[in-house]
């Protein structure tokens, strides 16, 4: 998913964007790769806490071990972008 596509989605849904898109294309890309999942189902789980089926990051709603390291990964990657 192309940082432009991301920030028309977010426009489409919530009306604005606060965040770099650059670096949250870098930080999806990234994961996804390390992951080996799609781009697309990271930005959904870090904008909308969608579920990743295979990685097993939801139980009974909440975030398990596995989504919280993956959004600890995320930011860490997202915020270090240059």
């Amino acid at each position: 998913m192309k940082a432009k596509q991301m920030e028309n989605y977010l426009l489409e849904t919530y009306g604005k964007v606060v965040h770099e898109m650059e670096a949250m294309e870098y930080a999806c890309s990234e994961l996804a790769n390390l992951h080996d999942i799609k781009a697309e189902d990271i930005f959904f789980f870090m904008v909308e806490n969608k579920p990743i089926d295979a990685m097993y990051t939801h139980s009974y709603g909440f975030n398990t071990k596995s989504g919280r390291v993956l959004k600890l990964e995320f930011n860490d990657i997202y915020y270090n972008y240059q």
